[in-house]
């Protein structure tokens, strides 16, 4: 395995994380990527569930690889700009979030609290599917 990047857990490298709100919005234009944020924090079981465990699966991490820059921020240092992006996460009551945008910044949609691996393929494949019709 290849080193993590993510800030507060080791995900075996499974995908490459940033870390700058504004550098992985401007990567994700370039790219013509999804941005996909990990909001959450250090000490949060699930969300050290998430990065250690739901993440790395095979079917996940390329994915995420493929059609997504992945950006990890901690809530508590999160910056106006991605604390603005959670407030349009309804239903959020638990970390970690998890947000996906465009390569404007435009939110588009996530999950929060508890996340299974199979609803999170679940948005992953129906964003990164609509995005790819709307490009076509």
């Amino acid at each position: 395995m290849t080193e993590s990047t993510h800030p507060h857990f080791d995900d075996g490298g499974a995908v490459v994380w940033q870390t700058d709100f504004h550098e992985a919005l401007r990567a994700a234009s370039q790219q013509g990527r999804l941005l996909f944020i990990e909001y959450g924090r250090k000490e949060c079981t699930q969300c050290k569930a998430l990065v250690l465990t739901v993440i790395p699966r095979p079917e996940i991490a390329a994915i995420l690889s493929e059609r997504y820059v992945c950006l990890a921020v901690d809530c508590d240092e999160a910056g106006d700009e991605v604390d603005e992006l959670a407030t349009k996460l309804e239903g959020a009551e638990m970390l970690p979030f998890v947000m996906v945008t465009d390569g404007r910044g435009q939110y588009l949609d996530g999950l929060s609290g508890r996340i299974s691996p199979e609803s999170l393929h679940r948005l992953l494949e129906r964003l990164s599917s609509a995005a790819n019709t709307k490009g076509a």
